[in-house]
């Protein structure tokens, strides 16, 4: 196809095509992803507003991140059922910020302090945000799946780009962390805090700084015990 062909074949798709294909698309001038993006603040409000857990006797980890209600705001929030969001389980500290949810993926259990925040497309087809098991994050982690170009012309445009990330299992991702994608962390990762990170990083490492580099090697850890798998949801997670 001749380069007038491409830019009709361009042409024709909606925005959100676009940005499952990795084009330059512009996220204001779609139905689908403004509605996308109402959604969310309607759920991020009622989740970010709901009043903390009241302490009782036989309190259990999960307890924390609850009652049910709480959870079922996530659970809609992510398009996903509301056990799921339980036996994981995924802790958020509030306030928690995204644009859309639906792209955000959880494999296992998850835990995040305070400012926890993902922006990107609102489709697991297009800068899908992938998260592992037993993935930790300190407070102000930022990924970012969505950017502008460093051409003047596309972001006068109005036009944004949106990119993947992938983190694996085991990670530990400290404070004022920023990963923008294409990225993918490998597992048995720790995020030293206040870097930045982009690209691929190999499992079982230490890495850190702004641009980020590899600052240790890891041995792999072992694998889990039976203890282990077997842990109350929520035990294993941190709080403040």
């Amino acid at each position: 196809m001749n380069s007038e062909g491409e830019s009709l074949a361009v042409n024709a798709l909606s925005e959100r095509q676009k940005s499952f294909q990795g084009l330059p698309y512009n996220a204001a001038d779609d139905p689908d992803l403004i509605q996308g993006r109402l959604r969310a603040r309607k759920y991020l409000k009622a989740y970010n507003d709901y009043p903390p857990a009241e302490y009782k006797p036989n309190f259990r980890a999960i307890d924390y991140f609850g009652p049910d209600e709480r959870f079922q705001i996530l659970a809609d929030l992510f398009g996903i059922p509301l056990e799921k969001v339980k036996s994981l389980p995924i802790c958020i500290e509030p306030p928690f910020y995204c644009d859309y949810g639906t792209n955000i993926e959880f494999k296992g259990e998850f835990y995040s302090n305070f400012n926890f925040t993902v922006l990107g497309t609102g489709s697991f087809n297009c800068a899908k945000v992938t998260i592992g098991s037993r993935v930790l994050c300190a407070p102000n982690v930022h990924l970012y799946a969505a950017t502008h170009s460093v051409e003047v012309s596309e972001r006068r445009a109005g036009l944004e780009r949106a990119y993947p990330i992938t983190i694996g299992d085991d990670v530990w991702i400290g404070g004022n962390v920023s990963i923008i994608g294409p990225c993918t962390i490998g597992n048995g990762v720790t995020i030293a805090a206040g870097s930045t990170v982009r690209g691929i990083v190999p499992d079982n490492v230490v890495f850190g700084g702004n641009p980020g580099r590899i600052l240790k090697k890891l041995e792999p850890p072992p694998p889990l015990t039976q203890a282990e798998t077997e842990m109350e949801p929520g035990a294993r997670v941190s709080v403040p």
